[in-house]
Formats: C-alpha cells, sequence, structure tokens
C-alpha cells in the first residue's frame, strides 16, 4: 500500500496544471459553500441574540400553568427556597431578571385603552436591556418609585406627559381587584410598533402591589455565564426545582415559532446550497474527465508493462483523496480569515432595510458565523462529492480496451 500512495502523490505533481485544476475546483467550492453557509447563519445568530437579549433571556422559570396560560393568576411564588436554588449555581449563572406581566385598563379624562403592564426592577431590567437609552423625556425608574414609564406611543395616544397621572384599573391575583394613580416620571420609545402603544413600565414592588401578588412573578429571567450551557443549566434547574409548581424553559423552548420560520427559510437557502454543489459537480466532472482522457494511453501502457487493473484504480483513487483533501485543507485555511474579519466586522447595511432594522431595535449589520460545524459540514459534503467523481477514471480503468489503446 505504501507504495501506491508514493506512487499516487508522484503523479499529483508530474503534471501540475492538471492537478492544479482539479484542487482548484474544489478550493472553490469550498470557499463559495462556506461563504454562503455562514452569511446565513451569522444573520440568525444575529437575530437570535436580540431575541434573547430584549425579550426572553436564555432561560425563563415560570409557573406550570404560566406557559399554557399566561394568566395573572398563574404568577408563580419567589420566596426564599427559590432564590437559595439560584444562588446555588454560583458563578454558571451571570445574573437574574424578575418581571410581572398584566393587563389592566388605563385612563385619562377623555380617553381608555387597553395596556400591557410590565413589572421590572430598574437595576436587573437596565443590565439586559439599557432600557434607560431608549428615554425620550423624564427619568428612569427606581426600585422605591411609586410611578411609570409611557411607551412613547401610548402617551401620545393618551395624551399624557411628564407629570401626569395615570389611572388604572385591572383584575388582580385570584379575583383581587387592581386599581391605583401613579405619576409619570418618563417617556421611553419601543422599537416594537405594538408595544410601543401599549406598555407601561413600572417598578417591581409597585406592580406586585398593584395586583395585590406579593412576592409573585410571571418570570424569573436566568442569563447564563456561557450561553452554550444554557440546556445543561436548565435540565439542572428542573432537576432542583418543584415541578408541580416551577417549570425551567430554554430560550429555544420560547422562541419555538420564529426558530420554526427560520429553518423554514435556511429550507429554501439549502435548495440554493444543493444547485451550487451540483454546478460545482459538474465543473469538476468535466475536469476529470477532461484529465482521462488525456492519460488512456498512460493507462493503457502501465497495464502493458503488467499494472494490475485494480492497483491502477487504487493508485487513481488515492490520487482524487489527495486532491480533495488538499484542495478542501487550502479552501478551509483561505477562507477562515474572511469569514472570521465579518464576524468581528460585520458589514454595514444601508438603505430601507438598514432604517426598517434600527426600528425594530437591532444592528443593521451582516455578520458571519465562525461555528465549527459550518467548516466541517461543507468541507466533508465537497470531499464527497470530489471522491465520487474521483472515482469516475476508476472506473473508466475496468471498461479501458487494453489492445485499441495500446496502438
Amino acid at each position: 500500500m505504501k507504495s501506491f500512495i508514493t506512487l499516487a502523490w508522484r503523479n499529483i505533481w508530474r503534471n501540475k496544471r492538471r492537478s492544479a485544476i482539479s484542487i482548484g475546483s474544489v478550493l472553490f467550492a469550498v470557499l463559495f459553500a462556506i461563504t454562503a453557509d455562514s452569511f446565513e447563519r451569522g444573520s440568525y445568530e444575529l437575530m437570535i441574540r436580540n431575541m434573547v437579549k430584549f425579550s426572553t433571556g436564555y432561560i425563563q422559570i415560570q409557573d406550570v400553568l404560566y406557559d399554557d396560560e399566561p394568566s395573572i393568576d398563574n404568577l408563580m411564588l419567589y420566596d426564599g427556597s427559590l432564590h437559595d436554588i439560584i444562588d446555588g449555581f454560583g458563578e454558571r449563572i451571570s445574573y437574574t431578571v424578575p418581571r410581572i406581566q398584566g393587563f389592566a385598563l388605563a385612563a385619562t379624562d377623555s380617553k381608555t385603552r387597553g395596556v400591557h403592564v410590565m413589572g421590572i426592577d430598574p437595576e436587573s431590567e437596565e443590565r439586559f436591556n439599557n432600557l434607560s437609552e431608549n428615554l425620550t423625556e423624564g427619568f428612569f425608574l427606581t426600585e422605591d418609585d411609586n410611578s411609570v414609564l409611557l411607551a412613547e406611543g401610548l402617551s401620545e395616544i393618551l395624551g399624557l406627559g411628564l407629570g401626569d397621572t395615570l389611572v388604572m384599573i385591572g383584575q388582580g391575583f385570584q379575583g383581587a381587584s387592581a386599581s391605583g394613580m401613579y405619576p409619570v416620571k418618563g417617556i421611553v420609545r419601543l422599537s416594537v410598533p405594538d408595544m410601543n402603544n401599549n406598555t407601561v413600565y413600572m417598578p417591581l414592588a409597585a406592580a406586585q402591589w398593584f395586583y395585590a401578588a406579593d412576592n409573585r412573578l410571571s418570570a424569573l429571567i436566568v442569563m447564563s455565564e456561557n450561553p452554550r450551557r444554557t440546556n445543561k443549566i436548565t435540565r439542572q434547574l428542573n432537576e432542583k426545582l418543584d415541578s408541580e409548581w416551577y417549570a425551567a424553559l430554554p430560550w429555544q423552548y420560547l422562541l419555538e415559532d420564529l426558530l420554526r420560520l427560520m429553518q423554514l427559510d435556511r429550507a429554501g437557502s439549502q435548495l440554493i446550497i444543493y444547485i451550487l454543489y451540483i454546478v460545482i459537480g459538474f465543473g469538476l466532472f468535466g475536469t476529470i474527465v477532461t484529465m482521462m482522457l488525456e492519460r488512456i494511453r498512460e493507462f493503457a501502457m502501465l497495464m502493458s508493462l503488467g499494472m494490475k487493473r485494480f492497483q491502477l484504480a487504487i493508485v487513481c483513487q488515492l490520487e482524487a483523496i489527495f486532491m480533495s483533501f488538499i484542495g478542501v485543507i487550502a479552501g478551509i485555511m483561505i477562507t477562515f480569515p474572511f469569514i472570521y474579519y465579518f464576524n468581528r466586522n460585520p458589514i454595514s447595511l444601508g438603505g430601507e432595510l438598514a432604517g426598517m432594522m434600527d426600528d425594530y431595535g437591532f444592528e443593521a449589520v451582516l455578520p458571519t458565523s465562525i461555528e465549527p460545524t459550518i467548516f466541517m459540514t461543507q468541507a466533508i459534503t465537497v470531499f464527497i462529492i470530489a471522491l465520487l467523481i474521483g472515482s469516475y477514471p476508476a472506473y473508466k480503468i475496468y471498461k479501458l480496451n487494453l489492445i485499441h489503446h495500446s496502438k
């Protein structure tokens, strides 16, 4: 076998132009496939990071009934035992964000509107999504405030400004009445239009008092120190939590609908990549056929000198393996610096698309992903295609008419 490997390696460099064409075909196939997949996955990763950062967090602990029925009656009790469980994870959990969410009827002297009430801990909420940076007027909430922040659109709809009083009426925990009057401390602009027209922020303690839900939360957002360990931490939380009352849910579950849309979109993109593979395959096949025709007399001469067909087929297959391997490695080495650069320095978008992304609070950039599976999957796929096509000379050797081509 050693002699076959040596012979195959020497044959590759015996005709450098021919080998360069084959290696170049594989190299560009790897380059195009990795680049296309990296930009697509980079866009998805950016979208997921934004949704996790501004909405769900990596993990949410809720009452077991809240996910199916997000009602004010299904708030969970946030007591010392739950706090101790969270503390038991130490540095694996970076911080937590407590929230209580509900609905109420907001009223002024002449207008009423249904609103989404968000009770927040100002300090942790600020760490989570930098909410104070979106203030257009007034001041951000503090823990002891008994005032509210109004979303910009809602303030315009109700005609309320700084210092005005917002009256809210609703239903509290387990049938208790909820009512209160709160001065407007600030106006905040939210990127999602529906939220901007309906959201009221209150300090957590004030919201718990409003809904008569002391020590209760809609959800406790848990931000893991290492996002890659989110699923492991979720499993460990569920093992320690009382499953009769609590459930820890990872972001993949909370964003399930978004992930399904991504999978559907990715299916269309994969079809384009498959077409790219077909084009690449035919191009490589044409190169191999051309080189095969150039070497017919060489093959016939070697067999005339006593070389067995299977031995010659092995040599040809080894040549295909070596050239494919060199092309794949070279493709990865050339592509990685390019992908890494745009991962650290994403392409800035312009025009209407950039404006639309800015309106929703997302960065108007097009990043790449450096997930290792991108390089492995695309490289292995192109390598297999090259091997299959490289098997053609071995097949032709068994069909070769020795007498005809020896003339």
